[in-house]
């Protein structure tokens, strides 16, 4: 018999991922919602990505009004659960497996195995990036704003960093 792994749907970001991959998120009123951390209140829920681009967009959503002190929560749940990307890419910066850049990134997109996209890049090069990604199945993470990521490089601002090597990829995504 076939395990069956119970998905669910954000209704930030409408990707369907594994529940365990996402915030649950309890309605206990008309318009208030609070963040379920065990997933066991016996209410209709919601489910949110675990990504800090989902968190930032349902605190500024009007239909689902969370306490401050729940974003906090599901921030520093994100905090712990994500690597440092940022000193990795830092001691890795001179190596060959680096690109950055969006041209160069899509340029070199049929040899990329990780990204690296900027919290704060814009909607429109967010969603290429990701468009492309899905279609080449290429894992990817929000991490940093442009200003970190292109403190790395000594650069003033980078909105994309791609990993080219695919056991270093891996290193990242694991």
């Amino acid at each position: 018999m076939l395990n069956h792994t119970p998905e669910r749907t954000c209704v930030i970001c409408k990707e369907k991922k594994n529940k365990s991959d996402l915030f649950r998120i309890a309605k206990i009123g008309e318009n208030n919602y609070s963040f379920d951390e065990k997933q066991k209140l016996q209410a209709r829920a919601i489910y949110v990505c675990k990504t800090h681009e989902c968190i930032k967009r349902i605190s500024k959503n009007k239909k689902y009004s969370l306490k401050i002190e729940d974003l906090l929560t599901m921030i520093n749940l994100l905090k712990k659960q994500s690597k440092d990307y940022l000193n990795i890419l830092k001691a890795m910066k001179n190596s060959e497996h680096l690109t950055f850049g969006i041209n160069m990134v899509m340029e070199d997109i049929q040899h990329i195995h990780f990204l690296i996209i900027a919290e704060d890049i814009s909607e429109k090069n967010d969603k290429k990036i990701i468009a492309k990604a899905k279609e080449l199945n290429i894992p990817y993470a929000h991490f940093g704003n442009k200003t970190q990521l292109g403190d790395i490089f000594n650069k003033d601002e980078i909105n994309v960093i791609a990993i080219k090597n695919k056991k270093v990829a891996r290193g990242l995504i694991d």
